[in-house]
């Protein structure tokens, strides 16, 4: 018993300064944290991306199959108000080109049945502006929708059917041959 008298009084006198340490702390220190996230806004075509004319293309109407288009946006409602989908040539006299002869943009119409234009109308509008972006080009372009955007509508996803339809009504001169061009789609805040 004599020799643990002396470790329990070693204990005892070690234990006394560990009880004055505790409650001690250091001055606070801050990290400030920032974080950003962008706004965004896309356009995808699941059916692909070319279409052609099914039979020849002939006098008066020529409509080409519907083809899906996909847009998502995640944006901020206190920014922007609206997400246009926009549809637009190059240029207005050559949305499509062929063997010697064009085919104008104010000879294609377009529609979204769930959007506007829901009748059919020509790409012949000018191009659209929204602070400093813009989407299309003047006497070629065709807006197919807006979609407000708001605090329930910040982020979304729609799929719209757009049909495309050359109309040669009054082109009965355009000679035979295979006709291309290319068709912009851009989806642009505002």
């Amino acid at each position: 018993m004599i020799r643990t008298l002396p470790a329990v009084a070693a204990l005892a006198l070690l234990a006394a300064p560990v009880d004055a340490q505790m409650g001690l702390a250091s001055s606070a220190r801050t990290v400030v944290l920032s974080a950003t996230k962008h706004g965004s806004v896309s356009v995808a075509l699941p059916g692909g991306s070319s279409a052609t004319l099914s039979g020849s293309l002939g006098a008066g109407s020529n409509d080409f199959a519907p083809l899906p288009i996909e847009t998502t946006w995640d944006l901020d409602p206190s920014s922007t108000s609206a997400v246009s989908l926009v549809g637009f040539f190059q240029a207005p006299e050559a949305a499509l080109t062929g063997p010697g002869a064009m085919i104008p943009s104010s000879a294609v119409w377009g529609r979204v049945p769930t959007g506007s234009p829901t009748a059919f109308a020509p790409f012949s509008g000018g191009a659209v502006r929204a602070g400093a972006a813009a989407a299309g080009v003047t006497g070629a372009t065709l807006v197919l929708f807006t979609q407000p955007v708001s605090v329930a509508a910040a982020s979304g996803k729609r799929t719209d059917q757009l049909q495309v339809r050359i109309d040669l009504s009054d082109r009965a001169e355009l000679p035979p041959g295979a006709y291309q061009g290319t068709l912009n789609l851009l989806a642009i805040t505002q």
